[in-house]
């Protein structure tokens, strides 16, 4: 007798005699796509301010090769994220419409400043199915001072989409906002909740800070004296007294690890064409993890311009590495006593056990920070 059984993604035949064998997936079944590496703002927290690659836009030719090999392997969910703002991109919405006319669910990252009224209804129109808006904020000033935009206009076009729903009688796009919270705006996000709810918010998804300079450790909620506990037991509160969920990072260090990504079967396609397996892998950039600066390499499988995405994704180099980070078969460097003077820990193409390259002080896996899915 065969038991057919599937878990994340894998197809498992179980023979009588034990055996298991593993059939995976043609490709990915989640698949973010990095339309560009500009933005029309400058976060203090953002990875951008480090990058040491060109940046630039992905042209046309590329985006339809990554639609055809997405269904060719039998991609389910498109993302437009990645590092910059995607509806800065100047074909941004002929993007949208080509994605959705091909009859993949469709979700947005981005930062909110430029959804026009004539975006925000063509996008409920086109049934987009999720729209994630970083805000960081409750309050003008601080909004101002960590992006440097207006938060009034965020919010009026948060209220465009969520009007535009109303009047089509439609549940989507679903509406989330993406809270980075470090020491200067922990409070402040007990306040998002009422405008959320208020503007047809239905979760907030909190996160840390991963601090690319000095300056920003002090930022740091983890790793630091401070009193997290008095705030998510409020959010708690929040979350019944409002009709707004809530995802809450963890504080410190669980020893449980697990790859979203990886569990998910997702992966990254950056503006011009690298496929790589995760945020955190996606560009060259600096990073404080538990104060020890580590320089972050670009991790590609190879480019959509040489190989199709199939192609790569079942490349056994890929394979391995999606093994290795599904069991995390990596060292536990952040809470490792070498931490800080290890020279494993200021870069991820190495560990101490020998992986290349590394997820070994990912605070991804932690929780810590909250992955984009």
């Amino acid at each position: 007798m065969v038991v057919l059984l599937k878990h994340n993604g894998f197809l498992l035949d179980v023979f009588e005699e034990g055996f298991v064998i593993p059939k995976p997936r043609r490709g990915p079944r989640i698949l973010f796509i990095e339309l560009t590496t500009e933005c029309n703002l400058n976060c203090k927290m953002c990875f951008r301010r480090t990058m040491t690659e060109p940046r630039g836009f992905m042209d046309e030719k590329l985006f339809k090769k990554i639609l055809n090999d997405a269904e060719e392997c039998g991609v389910d969910f498109i993302w437009f994220g990645g590092w910059g703002e995607p509806t800065y991109h100047p074909k941004f919405l002929e993007f949208a419409e080509d994605v959705k006319s091909r009859g993949f669910k469709l979700g947005i990252n981005t930062n909110g400043t430029l959804l026009s009224p004539d975006y925000a209804e063509k996008l409920v129109k086109l049934g987009v199915d999720r729209i994630t808006i970083s805000i960081d904020a409750a309050m003008p000033q601080t909004y101002a001072e960590i992006r440097g935009g207006v938060l009034k206009n965020i919010l009026s076009a948060t209220s465009l989409i969520h009007g535009m729903k109303k009047s089509i009688g439609t549940l989507y796009p679903i509406l989330e906002f993406s809270y980075v919270m470090m020491k200067s705006n922990a409070d402040e996000v007990l306040k998002l909740f009422e405008i959320a709810e208020k503007h047809g918010v239905g979760r907030i998804i909190i996160s840390n800070v991963i601090p690319i300079s000095e300056s920003l450790v002090s930022e740091c909620i983890y790793g630091n004296s401070f009193n997290y506990e008095r705030i998510v037991e409020k959010i708690a509160i929040k979350t019944l007294e409002t009709n707004v969920g809530a995802a809450v990072p963890e504080f410190e260090l669980k020893t449980e690890r697990r790859c979203l990504f990886i569990e998910n079967n997702a992966c990254c396609v950056t503006w011009n064409g690298e496929v790589t397996p995760c945020y955190n892998f996606l560009h060259n950039y600096i990073a404080y993890v538990y104060g020890v600066r580590k320089e972050m390499k670009q991790i590609s499988f190879g480019n959509i311009k040489d190989k199709s995405l199939g192609e790569i994704w079942r490349s056994p180099e890929y394979q391995k590495f999606r093994f290795k980070v599904r069991y995390f078969k990596f060292p536990s460097c952040t809470d490792c006593k070498f931490h800080d003077i290890c020279d494993f820990a200021t870069s991820n193409l190495m560990d101490c056990w020998g992986n290349e390259p590394s997820c070994a002080d990912c605070l991804f896996s932690r929780g810590i920070v909250q992955c984009p899915l």
